[in-house]
């Protein structure tokens, strides 16, 4: 077993499985996705426009790295102005 893969085990306690929600690039307007990012976030704005810019330049982003229920009440959130994610 490498070190990273002791140290995740040793973290998160062997069995617990973290999931990444993303955010796709879309047709969306640039401030409306930056206000739905801090409202499902409760990230400060600086942080929310830089998942918005990654999301534009590069397909795609990880808003947030988690357990499954956290990810899934972000994602109601951000499903409201049909924004494209998925929980992986």
């Amino acid at each position: 077993m490498g070190i990273k893969e002791l140290e995740k085990e040793i973290y998160f306690g062997g069995s617990d499985v973290l999931h990444r929600l993303i955010l796709f690039n879309s047709n969306h307007i640039y401030d409306d996705v930056i206000h739905q990012l801090e409202k499902a976030t409760g990230f400060d704005l600086l942080h929310c426009e830089q998942i918005a810019v990654i999301a534009h330049t590069k397909g795609k982003a990880t808003v947030k790295s988690g357990e499954i229920d956290e990810l899934n009440r972000i994602n109601v959130v951000l499903k409201e102005i049909n924004l494209v994610t998925e929980i992986e």
